[in-house]
């Protein structure tokens, strides 16, 4: 493809990177929306959600945070309403179900959202997880320190 090409339908390349953050954010929207499918219980959709980030190596936040560093203030705007859309409530989706149905306790769940992001980042950037385990049990393992706590 040609430079012209591309700035005929782009006018700068800040907007070219918005249509791709914004695309890879739709992309994985649908991943995480399948994935938030599988099972019966929202401890299992949960699971299924992390595992997708895991394997899939997707971390929305960090996507935001990175690739938004100089786009205009309109530019991002687009890509964080792509993110929320697209990416987060998915996620929160499958919170609000458990906390309804009474699988999940009483909780903000755009906070929860935010802090399962922040836990199952470290390992979505990378090849491999601790302990040689796959997504899936590593997404288990994260869900039952969560659910079921530390404690005794």
């Amino acid at each position: 493809m040609t430079k012209p090409t591309v700035y005929y339908y782009f006018p700068d390349k800040s907007a070219l990177l918005t249509a791709v953050i914004c695309g890879v954010l739709e992309e994985h929207g649908t991943g995480l929306r399948t994935a938030a499918r599988h099972g019966a219980r929202a401890r299992d959709r949960l699971s299924s959600v992390l595992a997708y980030l895991v394997s899939a190596r997707c971390s929305g936040p960090r996507l935001l945070r990175d690739g938004a560093v100089g786009l205009t203030v309109d530019q991002t705007s687009q890509a964080r309403s792509a993110f929320f859309r697209h990416f987060f409530s998915p996620v929160q989706q499958v919170l609000d179900e458990g906390v309804r149905s009474g699988e999940l306790r009483q909780m903000d769940t755009a906070f929860a959202t935010q802090v399962l992001f922040n836990l199952v980042d470290p390992w979505t950037g990378r090849e491999a997880v601790p302990g040689g385990r796959d997504a899936q049990q590593l997404a288990s393992d994260i869900v039952g320190v969560l659910v079921d706590g530390v404690g005794v």
